[in-house]
């Protein structure tokens, strides 16, 4: 066979296949389609069979009240049931298989109007070069603490020889998370119950999918951890915590917390806003800007529907 005449029995070939599978999806799609628009009927169907007037009817034939001719195959128990859970399957099946729209939450502050703790300078913009001025181009420069806005700790904010930002390794602030609502204090009662809950919801996926969330835990509402609870967070040994206030802890007493929680090699990330974020498990991605040597460092932190 010469090589026109391969090519020509190859594209002779495809093109059937290309034809036949044009005919089996338009034949699927229009299927689905009344499939989908038949579903009213089988409510009507299954009404019929589960309702009293199926039994009426049921008593009738056996009865022999019904004409002899009549076609009664929905008098037939097994018939209809089986109709019905297998409509279900079919309904389950194709509900499994759509694709759930992924939506992505913006949990940081904006920069230059972010919340700062008390005493630590805000963040300024210095506009270096601006076009509607003649320059070749719009140039910003920043000023501003490690601590500002939304950010995270290292273990070198409060323990000298923690680890810095750059020595961490990212999987600490990228992987799932658990977000659980709290308001007040959170106590080691409350510590025990948070962890609870994300290990039930981590166990609920069944797959593995989500291995890790329960150890970043994002706490959402005006929460103030307690050292008690601290203590059973690092026991646990979290990889993460978050929380919307600027500090772990009490703002004016901020020292215990950090300790117990930075000395358990945990990382923190703080000042993240969770108000239009629903409880449960995420894909956190909150890795920072990598300032060596330093001791915390602003991020962009997003969580993103599983």
């Amino acid at each position: 066979m010469t090589k026109t005449e391969k090519a020509v029995k190859r594209i002779t070939e495809m093109e059937e296949i290309l034809d036949e599978a044009r005919k089996r999806v338009h034949a699927l799609e229009e299927a689905l389609e009344g499939f989908e628009e038949y579903q009213d009927k089988i409510r009507e169907l299954d009404r019929y069979y589960t309702g009293k007037d199926w039994k009426s009817d049921y008593a009738m034939d056996e009865k022999g009240e019904l004409p002899a001719g009549l076609k009664r195959g929905v008098l037939s128990e097994d018939a209809v049931y089986d109709l019905l859970e297998q409509n279900q399957e079919l309904l389950e099946l194709m509900k499994g298989k759509e694709t759930a729209p992924v939506k992505v939450y913006d949990i940081s502050q904006e920069v230059f109007g972010c919340a700062v703790y008390p005493g630590d300078p805000s963040p300024e913009r210095i506009v270096m070069m601006q076009k509607s001025r003649g320059a070749v181009c719009n140039l910003t420069a920043i000023k501003m603490c490690a601590h500002n806005g939304t950010h995270v700790d290292a273990p070198y904010h409060f323990i000298e020889e923690g680890k810095k930002i750059d020595e961490v390794d990212l999987t600490k602030w990228v992987g799932y998370a658990y977000v659980y609502e709290h308001e007040g204090e959170i106590t080691a009662k409350d510590a025990r119950k948070i962890l609870k809950a994300a290990r039930e919801a981590e166990a609920a996926f069944g797959d593995g999918s989500a291995i890790g969330a329960s150890r970043r835990i994002l706490i959402k509402g005006k929460a103030v951890l307690t050292e008690e609870g601290a203590m059973v967070f690092a026991k646990a040994k979290l990889l993460l915590f978050g929380n919307e206030s600027q500090t772990v802890g009490p703002e004016d007493a901020p020292m215990a917390v950090h300790l117990c929680m930075l000395g358990a090699d945990m990382t923190l990330l703080e000042g993240i806003r969770l108000s239009e974020v629903p409880e449960g498990i995420y894909l956190l991605s909150a890795a920072p800007i990598n300032l060596g040597g330093a001791d915390g460092a602003p991020c962009r932190a997003v969580l993103i529907s599983c």
